[in-house]
């Protein structure tokens, strides 16, 4: 088999040690590389390039022009042509591998502004974008990337960019960067956000990366130094993807752009595939998809439009986006429409309190569960937590009297039911709503953010009957009423004390939620925020209290059960509050106990607890 050898004169020494050897026996022709005049061959040559990437640039185009037939050898400065061609790192490999084509593969060639592309085109600040598609090496390395990244990033603003498609359909859009390549495996910043793919298809891959604010870039950052999977088909708002023909990029200014690293400038960066350009004598080449007409697609929902592309690129990335209005009127036109007063509203509470007073005094769990269910008070309470953050004066007066309807006629209803049954005693039920404590708060504030996090997203609303019985609104609210009916105090105002950390518990969250995901600026949100921490604090005073006194509780319980003092045997401890503090116990022994024995039981809580306490005893004889 005859073939011509263009190799790097450069580097004679090399090439003769490590390359001349594995030609012995074959027809070739050596002939040193001279830039200025490349070797005059007939078409369909077969010619081997042990070359550089450098030379490589300079070649090919005239490889491609005159029709040879090329295989390449590996060179040790061949490095970005690994992007585009499969080539065995071992020369004798890559030998064999050339030597066994009967014909030669066709393959595309990558262009942008008429230069040659071996691995991608990259648009935006390279000192931002570089570190960016380089966070794909050795866990040190990613690191160096990622402060680079961030140092860079505080500063940088999005780039307004104007993309033209094959098919002439036109984006506009803003953008930290794009990257374009041939194959995914073109750039590390592409290759496991697009997937690898089997077949070769004569199209561009264009990935935008357009985050709105620097929480999205360190979820991209996070992906990228912790991920060891591809996400392809998982691609984030923040990501967009094209695949086409190919593409013109224009934006306002003269662009910044690199091929293969190399920096470059100009007006406008025109991309395209030369189809079946080059001869390639391998048989490592994916297979081609050859249809007829390939068709663009397209992932951009998630980009910048509209107003928000003149908003992200006149200021560096804040650390929370705010979303446009436009993007989130349908969330603002729910919560405006939860927070009227309407008939369905009305009868709703009134029937989800009757619910909940008759489940108390059932002491039925799975009917208070119903009235949760039932209850629609959740929705006037996101409203008010939207009003708050974002100061529309509107949205908070229209739930504030819809939330304050509600709850005086579930008081009204509770008090009403009250009146007419005449069981007057505290079950387990009733019970379990008297003494709220931080971890109720804790519940307040979870329930707050999933009701807020669902309204905001209409995809997963379907939870919201889970938040309901998560926060249990109406139940407090009916034991309240209870209370009342029964003129005791105590118990309505530790149940209205359970509601009202409920409220504010929601609020706060679902503000604080709001504000995270975009819907209001920070400097707007503020005053609503710093509003509900003031009301929380308040309630959380009662609640930081009773929660020291179960913690107290739970001590005492903890030191005297199975304890044995003068040998009597505790068990069955319970502490009840009031003052002085009441310990319950059930003491065990062989003998009858004795008033001298009951004294030092309870001296011996008294030493546990701190302080004096109320001793109810039950004794018992084992035998």
């Amino acid at each position: 088999m005859s073939y011509t050898v263009l190799y790097d004169g450069t580097k004679l020494e090399s090439f003769e040690l490590n390359i001349l050897p594995l030609l012995e026996g074959k027809e070739v022709v050596s002939i040193a590389l001279d830039l200025g005049a490349l070797p005059e061959l007939a078409a369909d040559a077969k010619v081997l390039l042990w070359l550089s990437d450098a030379d490589l640039y300079q070649v090919l185009p005239h490889a491609v022009k005159a029709q040879w037939q090329v295989g390449f050898l590996p060179h040790p400065e061949m490095i970005r042509l690994y992007r585009t061609f499969d080539i065995a790192k071992k020369p004798k490999e890559a030998l064999q591998d050339i030597d066994s084509v009967e014909s030669p593969v066709m393959a595309d060639l990558m262009t942008c502004n008429g230069d040659l592309v071996f691995g991608s085109v990259m648009l935006g600040n390279p000192s931002t974008m570089r570190p960016a598609s380089q966070m794909d090496d050795s866990f040190l390395s990613k690191i160096v990337h990622l402060i680079s990244f961030m140092r860079n990033l505080r500063h940088d603003c999005l780039f307004p960019y104007k993309l033209t498609t094959a098919k002439n359909t036109t984006i506009s859009t803003a953008a930290l960067g794009i990257t374009v390549v041939y194959r995914a495996s073109g750039s590390d910043f592409t290759r496991r956000t697009v997937g690898e793919t089997e077949v070769d298809e004569s199209t561009l891959n264009a990935l935008i990366l357009a985050p709105r604010s620097l929480s999205q870039m360190l979820h991209f950052l996070a992906t990228k130094l912790f991920s060891k999977k591809s996400q392809q088909g998982l691609l984030p708002d923040y990501l967009g993807h094209l695949k086409t023909e190919s593409l013109v990029i224009k934006g306002t200014k003269e662009l910044a752009y690199s091929i293969d690293g190399q920096q470059m400038m100009a007006e406008s960066v025109s991309l395209a595939i030369q189809k079946d350009a080059l001869k390639v004598l391998s048989r490592r080449l994916p297979e081609k998809e050859n249809a007829v007409e390939l068709k663009e697609s397209m992932r951009i929902s998630g980009l910048p439009k509209g107003q928000s592309i003149n908003d992200l690129i006149s200021r560096p990335l804040p650390w929370i986006y705010h979303s446009d209005p436009e993007e989130v009127k349908e969330t603002f036109v729910t919560l405006k429409e939860n927070a009227r007063t309407s008939e369905s509203y009305l009868v709703l509470m009134v029937l989800a309190t009757l619910l909940a007073t008759v489940g108390l005094f059932a002491n039925s769990a799975p009917v208070i569960i119903g009235a949760m269910i039932l209850a629609p008070l959740m929705a006037p309470i996101i409203s008010l937590a939207m009003g708050m953050l974002r100061q529309n004066t509107d949205l908070i007066t229209v739930s504030a009297k819809t939330l304050f309807t509600g709850i005086i006629l579930a008081l009204s209803c509770g008090t009403l039911l009250t009146l007419m049954t005449p069981l007057q005693s505290i079950n387990s039920e009733i019970g379990a709503r008297l003494s709220p404590t931080l971890l109720d708060l804790g519940v307040a504030i979870i329930s707050g953010v999933a009701g807020a996090y669902a309204n905001a997203r209409s995809d997963v609303a379907k939870s919201l009957a889970g938040v309901a019985i998560a926060v249990a609104l109406v139940p407090p609210l009916a034991v309240s009423g209870i209370g009342i009916g029964w003129l005791d105090w105590h118990v309505f105002w530790g149940a209205f004390l359970l509601f009202m950390t409920n409220l504010v518990g929601i609020v706060l969250a679902a503000a604080a939620t709001f504000l995270v995901m975009g819907f209001s600026p920070f400097h707007l949100a503020k005053k609503g925020i710093l509003l509900s921490l003031v009301f929380v604090g308040i309630v959380s005073v009662p609640l930081i209290l009773a929660f020291d006194s179960m913690v107290t509780e739970q001590r005492v319980v903890n030191a005297l059960e199975g304890s044995q003092i003068m040998g009597i045997e505790i068990s069955d401890v319970r502490v009840l509050r009031g003052s002085p503090m009441t310990v319950a116990v059930k003491l065990l022994a062989h003998n009858e106990i004795t008033e001298q024995q009951l004294d030092s039981v309870k001296l011996r809580i008294e030493q546990e607890v701190g302080e004096t306490v109320r001793l109810e005893a039950i004794t018992a004889r084992i035998r």
